[in-house]
């Protein structure tokens, strides 16, 4: 009789604390070469074993998900962004600007709102009180604007052409 190697089973994870370890691994994605994806791998299996990191497969596709797109979320942090370019702005804020900006645009199960006030709690944590307040003052614009009214669209909802 073979015993079989049983997969182990998916972490339990709030949403806060899923956001919260996938910050850590973008950061360190960020922090180790530029955000490369090749190097995700690597990344995770480091940060599991030397930091204790607990992540599940939510985490991972949110990781997955803001590299994939890095480069649209990167514009629009420099049009909100005006005075400073991305590459001077703090890697931890980046990134949780860039967590914040992909929920908001590319996981409509997430309600923007919730999306905005969880970067806004993970910036309270991780960044400067005024790196927090420059994080909330560009996501609240991205959200002020993705809901502006455009002609004869409805207030408060995106226009299909956006």
């Amino acid at each position: 009789m073979s015993k079989s190697k049983k997969e182990p089973a998916e972490k339990k994870l709030t949403r806060r604390e899923m956001r919260e370890a996938a910050f850590l691994l973008l950061y360190q994605v960020e922090t180790a070469g530029g955000g490369e994806k090749e190097s995700l791998a690597e990344i995770t299996l480091n940060c599991v074993e030397t930091f204790g990191l607990l992540l599940n497969s939510a985490a991972v596709r949110l990781v997955e998900g803001v590299l994939d797109n890095k480069a649209v979320l990167d514009e629009i942090i420099a049009k909100y962004s005006p005075a400073r370019k991305v590459e001077r702005i703090p890697k931890i804020n980046l990134t949780i600007m860039r967590i914040g900006l992909y929920e908001m645009d590319f996981q409509p199960e997430t309600p923007d709102k919730v999306a905005m006030n969880e970067a806004i709690e993970l910036s309270k944590e991780y960044a400067y009180e005024t790196d927090s307040k420059l994080i909330s003052g560009l996501l609240g614009a991205y959200y002020k604007d993705k809901y502006k009214p455009v002609g004869d669209d409805a207030p408060g909802v995106p226009s299909e052409q956006e």
